[in-house]
């Protein structure tokens, strides 16, 4: 039985990681709003990715009935990208309603 993925973990371009700290309750919810039904956690900077964009990594693994792991189905690459665009269009100062 296969499953969608529903948590992604955002990691900030290393440019970035402070003021993302700073604004990670906002993002998070920011992000909720945009994608409902689904969940985000900020994780720190790791060396994947683009160093000037947000990566965002899907949990891919679940616990199935039987109590094994399996893998949840592959997202989307345009699914992927409309997280990554809606992080980069947050605004990390809070200036704006929402943040966005």
């Amino acid at each position: 039985m296969s499953k969608e993925v529903l948590e992604f973990i955002i990691v900030p371009p290393f440019s970035k990681r402070e003021k993302v700290d700073a604004a990670k309750e906002r993002l998070i919810a920011y992000l909720g709003y945009q994608f409902p039904g689904y969940t985000f956690k900020v994780g720190p900077f790791v060396p994947v990715g683009d160093e000037d964009c947000f990566t965002v990594l899907p949990v891919m693994n679940f616990v199935g009935d039987d109590g094994k792991s399996r893998m949840c189905e592959q997202p989307k690459r345009w699914f992927l990208q409309e997280i990554v665009d809606a992080c980069g269009n947050f605004d990390l100062k809070g200036n704006r309603s929402f943040a966005a």
